[in-house]
């Protein structure tokens, strides 16, 4: 499976600089096809020739995906007015709203920005569909980004500013209902945030539980920006993980096999996705716990074996399904970021290294408890790995790195834990007499974590800035430390077998006769 993965995406990574045949990349993986399966009678390593085969399937992929032609991006300039359905969960902010307009007979996107400073906000809802009048553009590049690429990626060809709610007029109802009553309820449980709590906190508390970072002020954001912690502010597999390890603990901790369990725990994991909304972060988080939690099912049914169930290929799979949907998104930096880190952690807790083994029998030498001990080593080492494997992406794309990083995340994820929790209870007693008490503890916390940022990124040096080619050195570091990690295990393993020039000691816990005729402990 990994083999696999890696195989597609090098292939969607070629197939972005070949010319576009896709009728001879077809003619091709099918020979190549064949020729592994009759060569594969002769020589049995034949079948390995199959992954040259993927790879042409992501080259196929990627070129059969459908381009944003010239014309149309001419066409963006003369935008004026247009008719079509809202096919992303609109993003308030503290003066404009943003969404995604599919139009009518067009086979693109629009990105819209709604002005609305001084006046009501619209209630624009997924899948509304809507006339628009405002001034169109095609996306223009920034110094250091390729906007247009980025938005071409999610087939958006224009953008729009539209300066008044009154420009802007619902026409009717398309699309998915139940994405829509999603977009709903999470309208309610952002008006319910602000109505509980003050809007410093209510701001913090709408990225933490949603995602949503647009009510956030400029300088909250401009923190966590420096202190290298804006992933706390995007929803990703980091809130899902907390969020499913406690509701896990909470479910076994009842007695509940995992053939259970994982059900249960999968139908809040779907509700997370209908919610928040089905961001890349998230759907890669959910698609590596939907095979993980099949394997268990099926070791725990007694269909397969325990040890056949890996990590590895579970995210693996989680990436073959995301680029074979949306092949573009290998190229995003969320992406990159997400299974980068991903990675490194898995690789962390490998049972092959025994990482989680010594920091437990760590903490039991401790002279304090050994949850209270394992827990901060446990969260250094997800930490520390977690930046590694991220540090190459941050410093190739947004030319900066984070020294303080670590710190910061030992400071600042234990407060975002309780953060989350204390919101989730919070939207769930939001509409009874236990709402202010539960608010008062989400505001304490939410407090002191803003607090803890902004004192963090006001140290000298808690950003570096670096220049892009970097990213590619720091890369190489990060992978030599990686392969020297497997090298020292596998040095280790066979020093099992080999001479030591140190005595062994053994401890004979038979009786075994003495010279005077008694028996003694040797």
């Amino acid at each position: 499976m990994i083999g696999t993965s890696l195989s597609f995406a090098a292939g969607i990574g070629v197939g972005s600089i070949l010319p576009q045949h896709r009728l001879l990349l077809w003619f091709a993986c099918v020979a190549v096809t064949i020729a592994c399966l009759v060569l594969h009678r002769w020589k049995r390593g034949s079948l390995a020739g199959l992954l040259i085969s993927v790879a042409l399937l992501g080259a196929l992929r990627y070129q059969s995906l459908p381009r944003i032609s010239a014309s149309l991006y001419k066409q963006a300039d003369n935008l004026r007015e247009i008719t079509g359905t809202i096919v992303s969960y609109p993003e308030d902010r503290s003066d404009h709203t943003t969404f995604i307009l599919s139009p009518d007979h067009v086979g693109a996107k629009v990105f819209v920005t709604l002005s609305w400073k001084g006046e009501d906000p619209p209630q624009l809802l997924y899948g509304d569909r809507v006339d628009v009048t405002g001034a169109g553009r095609a996306p223009e590049n920034f110094a250091d980004f390729d906007y247009r690429g980025y938005l071409a990626r999610q087939r958006v060809f224009a953008t729009m500013i539209v300066d008044s709610p009154k420009s802007i007029q619902r026409i009717g109802i398309a699309g998915s209902r139940i994405m829509r009553l999603g977009d709903k309820i999470r309208h309610r449980l952002l008006a319910r945030i602000d109505a509980l709590l003050p809007h410093k906190e209510a701001g913090l508390a709408h990225g933490l539980l949603l995602g949503e970072k647009g009510m956030m002020s400029a300088q909250i954001e401009d923190a966590f920006r420096r202190a290298g912690l804006m992933h706390l502010l995007a929803v990703s597999g980091l809130h899902l993980g907390i969020f499913l390890a406690g509701m896990w603990f909470m479910l076994r901790l009842f007695g509940l096999r995992p053939r259970v369990t994982y059900p249960v725990v999968a139908i809040a994991v779907l509700f997370i996705l209908w919610i928040v909304g089905p961001r890349v972060s998230l759907v890669r988080a959910a698609l590596l716990f939907a095979f993980l939690a099949l394997g268990s099912i099926l070791a725990d049914c007694g269909v397969i074996l325990r040890r056949w169930v890996s990590s590895y290929a579970g995210l693996a799979a989680a990436g073959l399904v995301l680029l074979a949907i949306r092949p573009s998104a290998l190229w995003d930096v969320g992406f990159q970021l997400s299974f980068a880190a991903t990675g490194a952690i898995l690789f962390l807790f490998d049972p092959r290294f025994r990482v989680q083994q010594r920091m437990t029998n760590l903490a039991k030498r401790a002279p304090f408890p050994t949850p209270i001990v394992s827990y901060p080593l446990v969260l250094i080492g997800v930490s520390a790995v977690a930046q590694a494997g991220t540090a190459p992406f941050l410093a190739y794309h947004f030319h900066a790195l984070y020294p303080l990083g670590l710190i910061a995340s030992l400071i600042a994820i234990p407060l975002a834990t309780l953060a989350l929790w204390g919101g989730g209870m919070l939207l769930l007693v939001s509409w009874s007499p236990l709402a202010p008490w539960a608010a008062k503890g989400l505001q304490l916390v939410l407090h002191w974590l803003i607090l803890s940022v902004r004192a963090i990124s006001s140290i000298p040096g808690s950003l570096l800035a670096v220049p892009a080619w970097s990213g590619i050195w720091i890369g190489g570091i990060v992978v030599y430390l990686f392969m020297l990690a497997i090298y020292v295990r596998d040095s280790s393993s066979c020093t099992l077998y080999s001479t030591s020039i140190v005595p062994p000691v053994f401890e004979v816990s038979s009786d075994v006769p003495s010279v005077d005729g008694g028996r003694r402990r040797a």
